[in-house]
Order: structure tokens, then C-alpha cells, then sequence
């Protein structure tokens, strides 16, 4: 999302030091998106411009060699007329003349027109197979919007915005009349639809939705809108990262199908090579296999960027939430970023990543291609993900472990308590933004999206893996945005919350990464959460199911008064947030009402949002410098 702010500097301030380091940075980050637009254009379109290449090459073979020829014809022509002369001047012989005038066969010359012909033929096979990817991307896009196909190309100045703008487009979009179809009779019929203001819920009819979204999402050729990918899973934040303000213009998938030319390059390097150690600190690889065939990667950075022995530094580990990786920790400078003040503070960091995310995309049996790799939700990240994690760093340790989680992170923290699990190697538990009952959340656009993904379980249970950059989320979202009760033009702000204080370098360096994976099956439970109000283990909205998993035909509740009273607990969540609102969040304190009043640390923060906590240029003194007081104590 890019951020346009007028500044005004003067000629004096913009030789200044800083100011000219500012300068080199932004350029080196036009560069990089430069190369990455390149690089994401050719594998999205590799095959039009290979085609579009050789087409290019041959037809300027055709026309070098014929044009050379050509002037080869006209020197014969000269040369006869030539040795004509000589003959009636010298009594000379055809191939004395020859001799001559004839250089013969030039290998630099006909190496000079080869590479002259790749050079130029590539050159506009490329422009061409780059032409044809930007038609098409904009038919996509106004496709999506609602537009007609436009009939002849138009240069991206000429399009004038008007009606429906999302924020995260640089270039606004027009909006034309249409017949009407099914799908957009369904959307109108969608939008049309009022909230209750008595419940705050969006009530949609059944048939509406099915209608709308069969039709829509059994036509995802025709919705592909990469260019707002960035900006879509900048608002899916039940993770609370914020990402988005480098747009690439075509996200391309890696080998499993996920995530964006971002996240293969940082996938190959691993978090290690590519975000800590580029910081002077040391840092460690590690893998845990849960108990259910999941390869998990965790990154420990054992001691300070000063160095030193890790001897018994307490163990703390990091826990980030839905659609976002271990960055998120990594992201603002070092003197700033939780996981390197922690390190320099004195404890042994642990990263962990969780499962679906580019960094744990593996498996003992099944691969990301198959729908079972996909066939879990925080329950099985609580049963599986959290026990295997805590136990493999107490084992390496030797100690119990402190832990700080943001968004679904802490979900994921409350469940196991409340089971009282991990108890025995568990120290204390920090949560920023703490996610746990969503009953009253405020964003319709989540109630809105909850609700249709709901009305069609089945459909996205068989697609197994939730992934923005893929149809029918991209689908499911642009029916969400016309919804009468959801206004969409900022998006972030509709979803979760305005947030006051980001540090624009963290999101742009989380940017690049993009969006991680989950399991359908994953945000299903959280619709379920939204529409139910209830924290409960997975519905499978069938008895017998839910007995063949459970032992019971309804899903056991995690209940979280069962939480032991006398655990240290760090809250802390921001006035401003939509997704860990105020009012779930009192819930939670009135169901934690009688635990012991010096284990249980509540800091409101009336300002902040929602990634706030993870990206604000003030977090340290807001949030992590009293979240190590806290775990100092315990």
C-alpha cells in the first residue's frame, strides 16, 4: 500500500547526512521492486514470452538477412559492372576480379548480426509478452470491480477513477455498466442486505448466498486481481500483521503453490540467514516434528548482538499468528525489534513458525498439494504445534519456557491453558492483541465474510488451503466489499482497526514476505467463533462426527475460567482494535476476574491497533519494555 505523503524539504536539508542515506535506501528499494516485478512478470508469463521471444527472434532474422541481401544483390550488381571494366581495360579473368574484391566468408560478421538479431528480437518479444501480461491483468481487475471488458487498450494515465476505489491501488478503477448476471444479481441482493443494529450482525438469506457463491467461486478464472493480493491479506489479520506498502505487481506461487516470489527467496535463505544474522547476531536453524507428522522451523538466537556465553539465559519463545510467519518479530530495527531486545536483554530467543507457513511447509507422508495436509485448525496448533515446540526447546534448555504470542498466538496460549497443559515446563505467558472470544467483534466485514464461508462449509473444507493469493478467497472477499454494511475503500481499517503508530520500514520489510497460508478448515473455526460467540473446539456441525472425534455429539469448550489462578499472565491490547476489540477482551477479564492479582498484568493502550504491537515506532516503550519487566519477575 503505498503511503503518499507531502513533505516539505528544503534545498539546504536535502544534502544533509541522513537525508542523502534516505535517499540511497529508496533507490536500492526501487531497484529491488524493479527486479522483482521483472523476475514475477517472466514466471507468471514465462511461456508468452518465450513464444512472444522466438516469434520476435525469427521475424528479425528474417528481416536482417533479407535486408543484408538485398544490399548484397546491389554490390554484385556494382561488382559486375566493375569487372566488366577491368576485363575491357586489363584483359583481367572473372576470378582474378574475384581476388579482388571478394572479402569472402566473415565470421565476425555473421556473429555481429546473430547477436544483433537475439538482442533485438528478445527485447521485443519481452515487450511484447509484458504488453499482453498488462492486458490481461487489467481485464482481470475490471473484471473483478464489475467492468465491461475494455475494447481497445488504455494507457494507464487515461483510466479516470470513478464509483468503487480501494485505497491499495495505485491506479484507481472505473467502474461501467454491465448486463446483469447471476453472480451480480446475487451481489446486488447481497448488498442490498442491512445489518440489525440491535445485534450487529449481517443476516443474509441462504439461497442468496448460495447462489452467489457457487456461481462466483466455480468462476475464478475470471477474478484473478493480483495487484490487490497485498492489500487482501493485509486485512485477514486474525495474525495481526500488517503488511502492504510495496505493491508487487504479480505475485508469483513458489513450488507448493503458496505464498510469493518474496517468500521463495526468503525461504531459500531461511529467517536465520536473511534476518538475523544480517544483524550481527548469531543465530540457530532448528526443526521439530509434531506428534501428528508436521516439520516445524524455529530459529533460536541464543545470545546478544554483543556476543557472550548462552549459558541459563531463561528460554523465551515467540509465537506469531494467522497468516503471518516468525518475521513479524524481526521486522523494526534491532534496537527495537522484540526478539533482538530480548536477546540483548539477557534470554536464549526461540522463533517459531507455524504450520502451513512457508517456513513449515512440510511433512513426514503428505505434501501441501494435498487437500489432508490442510485438514486441521488452532486445535490441532494447540494439541500438536505448541507441545512439540515447548517440549523440544525444554529439552534443549533444560529450562521452563516464557512465552509471548500476538493474535492467534495467544488463542493458542488460552486453549492450552485452560487444559492446563505444558504446565510443568511453562514459566509465564505474554499476549499482545489477545484473540479469544470474537463474539462481538465489531468488523462487519469478518461477521460478513464468517457468514459466507459458513453457508458453504463443504465447498472450502475441500479446498484445504486457505490462500490469499489464490480464487476463491480473492472471490469471497470482493463479494464481502459489497455488502451494504462494509465499506472497503480502507480496508485495514474496516477489518482490524486504524492503526496509529507503524513503523513504515517493518511493514515494507514484512512486505516482501507476503501472505502466509492456513487451512480452510482453520478459518472456518474462527466463522464458527464469530458467529457462535463461543470458544470450542472444531464443529463438524454433525452428531455423529463430532462424536467420532469427541466422544460427545457437540465439540468440547475450552473454558477458560479452568485457567490456573495463580499462572503469570502479561495482557495487553489497544483501544483501537477490531479484532482483539475491547468488548471480547472485557469478557475475557470478567472470565479471569478471580485470578490472583499479582500473576495477572492488564495494559490497555487506547491508541493502538491491532499491529500496532508488533510494527509501532513506539512499541518498545509501550509494550516491550514493561512485557520484560513482567517476565523478569516470574
Amino acid at each position: 500500500m503505498q503511503r503518499l505523503r507531502s513533505r516539505g524539504i528544503s534545498i539546504l536539508g536535502s544534502v544533509t547526512v541522513p537525508h542523502i542515506k534516505k535517499k540511497v535506501r529508496n533507490s536500492w528499494a526501487a531497484v529491488q521492486d524493479t527486479f522483482f516485478s521483472t523476475k514475477d512478470t517472466f514466471e507468471r508469463h514465462r511461456v508468452v514470452f518465450a513464444v512472444g521471444t522466438s516469434i520476435a527472434s525469427v521475424a528479425t532474422a528474417w528481416i536482417g538477412y533479407s535486408m543484408r541481401h538485398l544490399h548484397q544483390t546491389k554490390v554484385d550488381q556494382r561488382l559486375e559492372s566493375i569487372e566488366k571494366a577491368l576485363q575491357s581495360s586489363y584483359q583481367l579473368e572473372h576470378s582474378e576480379v574475384k581476388k579482388l574484391v571478394d572479402p569472402g566468408f566473415s565470421t565476425a560478421s555473421l556473429m555481429a548480426t546473430a547477436g544483433t538479431t537475439l538482442i533485438i528480437g528478445y527485447g521485443m518479444g519481452w515487450r511484447g509478452g509484458r504488453w499482453y501480461a498488462n492486458r490481461k491483468f487489467r481485464r482481470e481487475q475490471m473484471k473483478l470491480s464489475g467492468q465491461i471488458k475494455p475494447r481497445r487498450w488504455q494507457l494507464p494515465g487515461q483510466i479516470k477513477p470513478r464509483g468503487l476505489q480501494f485505497q491499495f491501488l495505485k491506479r484507481p478503477l472505473t467502474r461501467s455498466k454491465v448486463p446483469e448476471s447471476p453472480l451480480k444479481t446475487s451481489e446486488k441482493m447481497l448488498k442490498d442486505t442491512p445489518a440489525t443494529p440491535s445485534s450487529g450482525k449481517i443476516h443474509l438469506p441462504c439461497y442468496m448466498n448460495k447462489v452467489s457463491m457457487s456461481v462466483s467461486l466455480c468462476d475464478t478464472q475470471q477474478k484473478k486481481m493480483a495487484l490487490a493480493v497485498n492489500s487482501i491479506f493485509l486485512v485477514i489479520l486474525f495474525c495481526g500483521s500488517a503488511f502492504g506498502t510495496r505493491t508487487h505487481l504479480f505475485p508469483v506461487k513458489s513450488q507448493h503453490g503458496t505464498g510469493t516470489m518474496g517468500l521463495s527467496i526468503l525461504a531459500h535463505g531461511g529467517l536465520c540467514k536473511t534476518a538475523v544474522k544480517t544483524q550481527g547476531y548469531t543465530c540457530e536453524e532448528h526443526n521439530v516434528t509434531t506428534e501428528d507428522g508436521y516439520i516445524l522451523s524455529m530459529q533460536r538466537i541464543p545470545v546478544g548482538r554483543s556476543g557472550g556465553s548462552a549459558g541459563d539465559r531463561p528460554p523465551v519463545l515467540l509465537q506469531h499468528g494467522l497468516l503471518s510467519d516468525g518475521l513479524v518479530w524481526l521486522a523494526l530495527p534491532p534496537d527495537q525489534a522484540l526478539a533482538f531486545l530480548l536477546a540483548d536483554n539477557g534470554f536464549d530467543v526461540w522463533i517459531a513458525n507455524g504450520r502451513g507457513t512457508i517456513y513449515s511447509l512440510r511433512h513426514k507422508s503428505l505434501r501441501p498439494n494435498n487437500t489432508a495436509f490442510w485438514g486441521w485448525s488452532w486445535d490441532e496448533m494447540v494439541a500438536y504445534d505448541l507441545t512439540a515446540m515447548f517440549q523440544y526447546v525444554y529439552n534443549k534448555t533444560g529450562q521452563k519456557l516464557h512465552y509471548v504470542a500476538h493474535s492467534q498466538g495467544t488463542l493458542m496460549a488460552l486453549a492450552a491453558l485452560s487444559k492446563n497443559e505444558l504446565l510443568g515446563i511453562w514459566r509465564s505467558a505474554s499476549l499482545l492483541a489477545p484473540v479469544s472470544y470474537m463474539g462481538q467483534i465489531t468488523s462487519q466485514f469478518l461477521r460478513v465474510g464468517a457468514e459466507c464461508m459458513l453457508l458453504q462449509e463443504s465447498f472450502w473444507l475441500h479446498l484445504g488451503e486457505f490462500n490469499l493469493l489464490k480464487d476463491p478467497v480473492i472471490e469471497l472477499i470482493g463479494i464481502v466489499c459489497q455488502t451494504k454494511a462494509v465499506n472497503c475503500s480502507d480496508l485495514f481499517s474496516v477489518v482490524a482497526g486504524k492503526n496509529c503508530c507503524e513503523n513504515s520500514t517493518a511493514v515494507e520489510a514484512v512486505d516482501i514476505a507476503g501472505p502466509q497460508s492456513s487451512a480452510t478448515k482453520n478459518m472456518i473455526h474462527y466463522a464458527q467463533m464469530i458467529t457462535r460467540g463461543t470458544i470450542t473446539m472444531f464443529d463438524y456441525d454433525n452428531k455423529d462426527e463430532n462424536k467420532k472425534h469427541y466422544g460427545q455429539a457437540v465439540p468440547p469448550v475450552y473454558n477458560l475460567k479452568s485457567i490456573p489462578n495463580d499462572f503469570p499472565l502479561f495482557l495487553c491490547h489497544g483501544g483501537a482494535d477490531t479484532l482483539a476489540d475491547v468488548y471480547d477482551m472485557q469478557h475475557l477479564l470478567d472470565t479471569l476476574k478471580d485470578h490472583a492479582g499479582d500473576k495477572l498484568v492488564v495494559r490497555f493502550i487506547e491508541k493502538y491497533g491491532h499491529s500496532d504491537f508488533l510494527f509501532g515506532v513506539d512499541a518498545k516503550k509501550e509494550v516491550y519494555e514493561p512485557l520484560m519487566d513482567f517476565i523478569k519477575l516470574h
